[in-house]
């Protein structure tokens, strides 16, 4: 495994991960940066955090699916099935404990953001990438 250029690896969306460089330098820091958040940014609900992680878990992710050979897109349907979650959720709010139809429909979406977001990290995290080079480019183990 090569030296790492952290630049490239949060911004772009080109090339290939392996699962360790995911977990090491994508994951960990952003479920760090998450339990770091609930403490401090609980003032702000967590939006700064939220922003500034945003595109490198985007970009990590991107790669590691390169490396399994999967196509990106499941991280935009990942995020857009979430963006419709918190929009219904967002849209129908009562303040009473009722459950509106409405509020049924944000919790059913939430609930299928949630196995998609599995779907997609679960292999990101535990399958063994491609041997060789694939479409997205070489193998990084072999860099």
């Amino acid at each position: 495994m090569g030296k790492i250029n952290l630049w490239t690896l949060y911004t772009s969306l080109q090339g290939r991960i392996s699962k360790r460089t995911f977990l090491l330098w994508v994951f960990l820091p952003i479920a760090v940066t998450r339990f770091l958040a609930s403490t401090i940014d609980t003032a702000l609900y967590g939006v700064p955090s939220s922003l500034s992680e945003l595109w490198p878990g985007v970009a990590g992710t991107v790669k590691r699916l390169h490396d399994l050979e999967i196509n990106a897109k499941h991280v935009g349907g990942m995020y857009g099935a979430w963006a419709v979650a918190i929009a219904l959720f967002l849209f129908n709010r009562t303040g009473s404990n009722v459950v509106t139809p409405g509020l049924m429909a944000a919790m059913v979406t939430a609930v299928l953001a949630i196995i998609y977001t599995l779907y997609v990290f679960i292999p990101c995290c535990f399958k063994p990438g491609i041997e060789g080079p694939n479409s997205y480019g070489p193998d990084p183990l072999e860099e």
